[in-house]
C-alpha cells in the first residue's frame, strides 16, 4: 500500500470526541438569548403574592364565617337568659288577627327568679320579668308593630310614627309611637299600665278607651277600666334593677309581689300584715336568700312547708 493509500484509510477513520468537547464546540457556535433575571424574579414573587392571597382569602372567609356563627351565638345567648325558651310559630289568635300577615313569631318564657333583657328589630328595648312571657315578630313588617306579652314586662319603645307600637295583654291594648311604660298582667282577670314618660292610649275588651299622662297608672279587671291614680312610676319599675322598693309597703304587699315573683305561696300570719317596711329589697335568684333578708328586718318565723312551694310565716 502506497502513501497515498495510507492517508486515504485514515482518513475514513471515525473522529472520536467526549460529550464535553461536543458541549464547548456548540457554545462557540451557538448565541443564547440573554435570560431576563430581574423578569423572572419579579414572576417568581408574584407567584408566591398570588398563592399568599388565595391563602389568605381562605383563611378570611373561615374565619368570617366563625365570626358569624359566633354573632349569632352570642345575640342568642344575650338575647335568652339560660333556662328560657325560644319557640318560633304563631301568636295567639288575637295577635295574629291583629297583624294580618305571616310574619315569623317568637315566644320567650322568662324563668323563675330571673329577668330578660330583649331588643326587638325596630329598636325597642323590653325588660321581661320572671315568669313573664313575650311573643314578637322576628321584623315588623306591617303597619303597626305588634307585640303580646303576659307578666310583667317594661317597654323603652323606638319611636316611629308611621308605626304604632301595639302590647296586647290580656282584655287590653297598648298603643304607643315612642315611649316608657310598664305593664303588669300576671292574673289573666286584672292587669295595671304605668305610665313613666311619654303618652299611650288604652283599648279595652270592654271598647273603653283611655289617655295616660307620665306617673299615671291605670287598673284594668275583667277587661274594664277599673281605677286611674297617680304614682312614683320607681315603685313599679325598680325590679328592672334587680330589687324592690320598700318605702311604707307592707309585709302584706310584699308577700303578694314575692308570691307572684317566685311563683310560691306564702301564708302570712294576720297579725305581720300591716307591719311597714322601708329601704330596697334584693330580688335573689331563689326564694330562700330573700326570705333571710326579711327575717333579718322583722322578727319572725319562716317555715318552709313540705310541699317546698308555700312558706309560712309567723311572729318570732
Amino acid at each position: 500500500m502506497n502513501n497515498n493509500e495510507d492517508i486515504h484509510c485514515k482518513s475514513k477513520l471515525p473522529v472520536r470526541l467526549n460529550f464535553d468537547e461536543l458541549l464547548d464546540r456548540y457554545f462557540e457556535t451557538v448565541k443564547l438569548p440573554d435570560v431576563d433575571t430581574a423578569g423572572v424574579v419579579r414572576l417568581t414573587h408574584m407567584k408566591i403574592l398570588h398563592e399568599r392571597l388565595l391563602r389568605s382569602r381562605l383563611r378570611w372567609r373561615l374565619l368570617s364565617m366563625a365570626a358569624v356563627a359566633a354573632c349569632v351565638a352570642l345575640v342568642f345567648c344575650l338575647n335568652v337568659i339560660p333556662g328560657s325558651s325560644v319557640h318560633p310559630g304563631t301568636p295567639t289568635d288575637m295577635v295574629t288577627e291583629a297583624l294580618g300577615n305571616t310574619a315569623e313569631y317568637n315566644e320567650i318564657n322568662v324563668p323563675t327568679g330571673q329577668r330578660m333583657t330583649l331588643m326587638l328589630a325596630d329598636g325597642t328595648r323590653l325588660i321581661a320579668n320572671s315568669r313573664s312571657q313575650v311573643r314578637y315578630p322576628s321584623r315588623f313588617d306591617g303597619a303597626t308593630r305588634h307585640v303580646w306579652a303576659s307578666g310583667e314586662v317594661y317597654f323603652e319603645v323606638a319611636k316611629d310614627a308611621a308605626h304604632p307600637f301595639i302590647v296586647s295583654g290580656n282584655g287590653f291594648d297598648v298603643q304607643v309611637l315612642g315611649t316608657k311604660f310598664c305593664i303588669n298582667n300576671y292574673d289573666p282577670s286584672s292587669a295595671s299600665v304605668v305610665l313613666v314618660e311619654g303618652s299611650v292610649s288604652i283599648h279595652t275588651a270592654s271598647d273603653e278607651r283611655i289617655h295616660l299622662h307620665p306617673n299615671h297608672k291605670v287598673d284594668i279587671c275583667d277587661g274594664a277600666i277599673e281605677a286611674m291614680s297617680q304614682v312614683d312610676t320607681s315603685f313599679y319599675t325598680s325590679w328592672t334593677q334587680g330589687s324592690l322598693r320598700l318605702e311604707e309597703q307592707t309585709l302584706g304587699d310584699i308577700a303578694a309581689r314575692l308570691s307572684t315573683y317566685y311563683g310560691i305561696n306564702i301564708v302570712l300570719d294576720p297579725t305581720l300584715k300591716d307591719r311597714r317596711l322601708y329601704g330596697r329589697l334584693d330580688l335573689k335568684s331563689d326564694i330562700d336568700g330573700v326570705m333571710a333578708v326579711l327575717g333579718s328586718l322583722i322578727p319572725m318565723e319562716i317555715e318552709p312547708l313540705p310541699d317546698s312551694a308555700t312558706y309560712s310565716i309567723t311572729p318570732q
